[in-house]
Parts: C-alpha cells; structure tokens; sequence
C-alpha cells in the first residue's frame, strides 16, 4: 500500500486574513504538498507554545496561577479534560505570564457539561469579582442571562471557540469564519472522494457529526456546508436526509461513542450507504477514527473517506495507520486562540481596546482585525501523515 502522504491547500476567508489548507491526491496515494506559508509556520510555533504551556495547564481546575497582576481573567472552556481546551488553556496561560495577571481556569467535565454548571461557575466568578470571563458556551441563549448579569458587575465578557449572545459579551474571538470553516473541510472530503473514483458522474452521499445542536459555531459551520454543496464545486456530494445523515451526539463520551458506531454500520459503498462523513467537534472526529478501527466489519477503505475538526494528537494513531480512511484532520492553532482571546479580554479590561475598536495589538500574533465586536484568529490548517507529528496538541 503506496504511504499517506500530506495535502494543504489554503481557502479564503474573512478580510482576507484566513487561508484554508485543502487536500489533494491520487488514486490510492494521497499526494504531498509544500507547508502552507503563514499558516503552518505559525501553528507549527503555536504547537511549540502549546507543549510549553501544558506543564501550567496541568495545574488544579478554578486555582489561580503563579502571577502576581491586579488583573485576575477567569476562562471557561465547554469542558475541561480534553486536549482542544488543554491547548486553548495553554496559549491563555503564556498571555497571562506575559502580561503579569492571574488567571482562573475552570469549566465542568465533559459528562457534566451542562448549561448549568457552565452558569453556576460564572455565578463564583461573578461573586468574586474577576476583571474579565472569556467563556465558550456550551448554548450562548442559556447562559446570556448569567453573562449579562457580569457586565452589569462590571466584567468584560470575551467570548472564545463558540460565540455568546452579541448583546451579552464585549468581544468575540473566532477561531476561523463559518465560510472558511465549511469550504475547508468539504475541499478535504471532496478531494478524496474524487481520488477515490467519485464525482459528476458518481454521487457520494455523505453525513455530518456535529455536537449538541445549540453549539453557535458548529450551527454556522453545518449551514456554510449545506450552502456549499449547492454550488458546481461540491453538489456530487449528497446529504440525502438531514433527518438521518445529520448526528447531534453531544458531549457524553459514551453517546458519541454508540451513534458513531451506528453510522460507521451505514458507511460503504452504494446507493443507500454513507461514502463521506465529516465530523464538526472534536470529540465526534477522533470516534470516527475509533469505531472504524473498532468495527467488526469495516468498509472499504479505498471506497470512503472520514474527515474533520480535532486536534492533530487527537488523530495521530489514525492518521498514521494506512488502513484507516481517517487520513486528515482539520483545525486551526488552539494555543494561539487561548492566547489571543486572553490578550483581547486583558486589553478590554484596560482600555486599550474597547467594543468599538476596529483592530488589537495582539502580542506576537501581531495586528488583528476586529469587525463588528469580532476578531478572527486567522489561518486554518490541515494535518495528514506527513506532518501530523510536528503538532503536540
């Protein structure tokens, strides 16, 4: 069996500041490609950031750290004990060493991520007093109340990874537009689709794994991808039912691990089977790598293609197995959106930015755009074999 091989392409995006890696290959290969520019350097240095960060990240959930600021930032990830928000914990760790500031880090357990804990924890912080939350909603209607409660304290609000209602935060850091978000991961399932003999002429049918369902970036992105696979480009990819071929597991362990393995039985060659599936969480991608592995009767490797949104150590053992049709990952550098939604959340709290700000200084990310109480971390990229292991995140 010829060796996986890595593909980038990058996709516009917002103000031309996203650039999204995409796959290419070949028959049974999938084809190499130069690292993306910016892009990849940037994650590549952000990885390393991560790495050096994980010995703060490890330190007890809601403790303060080591610095000494008056300025105390609480972050709340959807959950804690996975290592996307690990990542993002330990970018927003460098910023608060840089900066000289505290910051609190707590959020529930992924089989309690409730609307409730997520609440009951910024009601703690509130009582407190912290300067500024940077919080990833697990549902932005939920907790809208509790966050706006904050601003009346007078607490910045930052939302980071999943937007909050705009009227109950200050700022929100974007990971990467809806559109780019979209485009990235079909360019890599139609890529490999097409090298696997689909196309105009060949239909795929294809199914989506979200997460909750209420999850704001996760409802943007599946929208970009269900606008996307009416144009020319992409319309030989079909969602036949959305009832059926569209998963909101959630983020019970247990409950993705059962409907994924559900959807892997439907995942084959035919009519009336699954040929892509695209996972939009990273919880539900890495279970696509594992109940492919774990299936007594698997598909046909060379006939399907399983892709999506998770960290690269994440999907390291399945990238690197050839006989595995999980072959590429997509995300963006989580360290740096830690850090980042940081340095936005400590700037507002200083007034070095406000809401209405149209750009930040944001350390050495550099300048980034704000538009319309938004700033978009920027590029995105795709990991496969050949580079996965340049990634310890």
């Amino acid at each position: 069996m010829k060796k996986k091989t890595l593909s980038k392409v990058v996709a516009g995006a917002l103000v031309g500041i996203m650039s999204m890696s995409m796959l290419a290959g070949c028959g049974d290969s999938k084809s190499s490609s130069t690292a993306a520019s910016a892009g990849s350097s940037s994650a590549a240095s952000g990885s390393t950031a991560a790495s050096s960060s994980s010995s703060a990240a490890s330190s007890s959930a809601g403790s303060k750290t080591e610095s000494s600021g008056d300025v105390t930032i609480a972050m709340l990830p959807k959950f804690k004990g996975e290592n996307y928000f690990d990542a993002c914990k330990g970018g927003a760790q460098e910023a608060a060493d840089e900066l000289g500031i505290t910051l609190l880090y707590d959020g529930p357990s992924q089989d309690q991520a409730t609307n409730q804990k997520q609440v009951d924890i910024l009601e703690g912080w509130i009582a407190q007093g912290v300067d500024a939350i940077v919080v990833s909603p697990n549902d932005p209607t939920a907790i809208a109340p509790t966050l706006k409660k904050a601003q009346d304290a007078g607490i910045k609000v930052v939302s980071f990874d999943a937007d909050a209602q705009e009227d109950a935060r200050d700022l929100f850091i974007n990971q990467i537009t809806a559109d780019a978000a979209g485009k990235g991961l079909l360019d890599a399932a139609a890529q490999d689709l097409k090298a696997k003999g689909y196309g105009p002429d060949k239909k795929a049918n294809i199914a989506l794994v979200s997460g909750s369902g209420t999850d704001a970036n996760q409802t943007a992105w599946e929208n970009a991808i269900y606008d996307l696979l009416e144009t020319d480009d992409y319309n030989f990819m079909v969602i036949k039912n959305k009832d059926t071929d569209v998963y909101y597991p959630g983020t019970d362990e247990t409950k993705v691990n059962s409907e994924v393995a559900t959807l892997m039985g439907r995942v084959g060659e035919g009519e009336d089977q699954i040929q892509g599936v695209i996972a939009l969480s990273s919880m539900t991608t890495p279970a696509l790598g594992a109940q492919y592995q774990q299936a007594a009767s698997k598909p046909d490797a060379s006939k399907v293609t399983l892709t999506g949104l998770a960290t690269p150590n994440a999907l390291k053992t399945y990238i690197k197995d050839e006989s595995n049709p999980l072959n590429t990952g997509v995300l963006w550098n989580c360290a740096d959106l830690g850090y980042l939604a940081i340095q936005g959340a400590y700037q507002l709290v200083t007034g070095d930015i406000t809401s209405d700000s149209t750009s930040i200084n944001a350390g050495r990310l550099g300048e980034k755009v704000i538009e319309d109480k938004q700033c978009v971390l920027g590029d995105a990229l795709v990991f496969d074999a050949t580079n996965v292991d340049e990634f310890n995140y």
